[in-house]
């Protein structure tokens, strides 16, 4: 093959420029693999197989391109899976997005932006990346997440505390994302939370957090995606979310933490205060495709009478 500079030869996509719905689309058959759960994904068939096949890989723009690609030695998140670590990074930012263009607010309105649980960041670079004006506080229980958030990008350290009245916030955030902690917490504590969010939410601002939905629930009755839960918590899980639409039990090694469920007649109907919030979005496995996104934003208060 001639390969001169007046005739290169075509390099291969990379991760982020590789089209992974254009290539599900072009085989059908990995398509096929992928929904039956036999291939991880389009990616990995195409670095593994498909490439050596000979199969086209389709290329777009970089997604991923200004975001920081530096995982933290320490960052609990990352499980060896890069592509999924930033896919989750990515999906979170498609939420915020949705939420700001659901309320007509322009990024530009976002100048301080609340990330709480933040860990170490898998969400931040996102957010930094879309949204450089913005003043960013990292918040978590994980004081070693904070700190890096703070190194790496620019964020106001705060470190979280059990008690969610204890947590030391001040008010005036645009924006909080709450990405996998009301998925964990009990219906008590969900509520503490969503009022904390309130208080530190400036009138017209919007909070984004995700709840284990119904996705979540037929799962757990199929067996599958058992999040580490024990076959009687699960039972226990089921019964009372079909009874009254929430459910919670803890992980046998964390009293006080564990999983959730909420559907979305709850969510809106005995979780939300509706005199505090209005409603912008519910996007059902909005988040990671498993997830469920919830979006609000706080009322402004009443006119004088």
């Amino acid at each position: 093959m001639d390969q001169s500079p007046s005739n290169p030869a075509r390099l291969p996509p990379t991760r982020g420029e590789f089209d992974e719905d254009a290539y599900l689309h072009l085989y059908p058959d990995i398509a096929q693999g992928v929904e039956a759960g036999a291939i991880a994904s389009g990616w990995w068939h195409y670095v593994n197989h498909g490439a050596p096949e000979g199969r086209q890989g389709p290329a777009q723009p970089d997604p991923f391109a200004g975001v920081s690609r530096d995982i933290a030695p320490g960052d609990e998140m990352f499980t060896g899976n890069a592509e999924h670590y930033f896919d989750v990074g990515a999906s979170a930012l498609r939420c915020v997005e949705s939420a700001l263009h659901a309320a007509r607010l322009p990024k530009s309105a976002m100048r301080r932006i609340l990330d709480l649980p933040c860990g170490h960041g898998r969400v931040m670079r996102f957010l930094r990346s879309a949204l450089p004006q913005a003043e960013l506080t990292a918040c978590d229980l994980n004081a070693e997440g904070v700190a890096h958030c703070a190194r790496a990008f620019g964020a106001v350290p705060v470190v979280s505390r059990e008690q969610v009245d204890a947590i030391p916030l001040s008010g005036g955030f645009d924006l909080i994302w709450c990405g996998s902690l009301l998925t964990h917490l009990t219906e008590a504590k969900c509520a503490d939370f969503l009022r904390l969010f309130h208080r530190v939410l400036r009138p017209g601002g919007l909070v984004v957090f995700t709840t284990h939905g119904r996705l979540c629930e037929r799962e757990l009755a199929a067996g599958k995606n058992r999040h580490h839960l024990e076959a009687a918590q699960i039972a226990t899980l089921l019964a009372q979310y079909r009874g009254t639409g929430f459910a919670y039990v803890d992980y046998v090694a964390h009293p006080g933490y564990g999983f959730s469920l909420s559907h979305p007649a709850f969510v809106l109907n005995r979780l939300i205060d509706p005199a505090g919030w209005r409603l912008v979005g519910y996007h059902e496995n909005g988040w990671d495709h498993r997830q469920d996104a919830v979006c609000l934003r706080k009322e402004y208060p009443a006119p004088p009478a």
